[in-house]
């Protein structure tokens, strides 16, 4: 595999840091038989500091783009470069599902940080992982990953319970799936490897069954924040903790799709404070 990028054109819906998104560039990284889809949302002259948003997984994915979108924008705003991507077998990046394991994500996140790097001409990288990546981020640093600053934003703490949590829901799903009809394939089986309408591979359910947050982040010494909701667990390992206002749109509990596409104002603001702590940020 290369770190070639390619091209792919621009993005562009409104005004970022103005409650909306701004301009992007979308581009592929990686080998063209193994592509990922990644956008950067850019700042004018040469910034000492950028970010690589690592996406959450399985379901959550497609249900907070514009999200994730939102939060970039916010941080180019603020004078932060932002990198998002797809992982390899999801989203707009090449691949089948069932390819998806931590180690295909350490590769992934491996070339987003270096397409960070070329692009943006940054200095210093944050990687920003939301949810279920924080635990396959927790495991990337376990094995020598890398960041000036780790990120996690409303972190599982235990991925066995969330697997647990993720096929319950799909069996409920699955119990009201209306009668199949011509050309619309369904089954109530479990028997397509699919979890909430993704292909999870059994290596990758191990992988999420055997996680616990802190295996990794115990061995790095500092610079690592959290954004976490109120009564959330806070495992040892975090430097600075981000408060989630009442407001914060859910990512699971079965929640409405546009309940997680747009930033409330005081996620807005929260997205603020994050990037100029991150300008601020003591790197020596």
């Amino acid at each position: 595999m290369d770190g070639g990028l390619a091209d792919g054109g621009n993005g562009r819906a409104g005004a970022g840091g103005r409650g909306g998104i701004d301009d992007w560039q979308a581009f592929w990284i990686g080998a063209s038989a193994r592509s990922l889809y990644a956008a950067l949302h850019p700042v004018a002259g040469t910034p000492g500091t950028g970010v690589v948003i690592v996406p959450p997984l399985v379901d959550e994915l497609p249900r907070s783009r514009r999200f994730v979108t939102e939060i970039a924008s916010e941080l180019a705003a603020a004078g932060l470069p932002a990198l998002r991507f797809d992982f390899h077998g999801t989203g707009d990046s090449s691949g089948e599902g069932g390819e998806l394991d931590f180690e295909s994500m350490r590769i992934d996140l491996g070339l987003a940080i270096a397409a960070l790097r070329a692009r943006a001409g940054v200095s210093r990288v944050v990687v920003l992982a939301l949810r279920g990546s924080a635990l396959f981020v927790d495991e990337w640093v376990a094995k020598g990953g890398t960041a000036d600053l780790l990120v996690l934003w409303e972190p599982l703490a235990d991925g066995a319970a969330w697997l647990r949590e993720l096929v319950d829901a799909d069996a409920g799903a699955r119990a009201i799936l209306p009668p199949p009809r011509p050309g619309v394939p369904r089954t109530g089986s479990t028997s397509d490897g699919q979890l909430m309408g993704f292909r999870v591979s059994p290596r990758l359910r191990d992988e999420l069954a055997g996680a616990r947050l802190g295996t990794g982040l115990g061995r790095r010494p500092g610079r690592t924040w959290a954004v976490l909701r109120a009564g959330d667990a806070s495992p040892e390992g975090f430097t600075r903790l981000f408060p989630l206002p009442a407001s914060a749109p859910a990512f699971s509990g079965g929640v409405s799709m546009d309940a997680t596409l747009f930033l409330a104002p005081a996620v807005r603001a929260l997205v603020r404070e994050l990037g100029s702590g991150m300008r601020e940020a003591e790197w020596a």
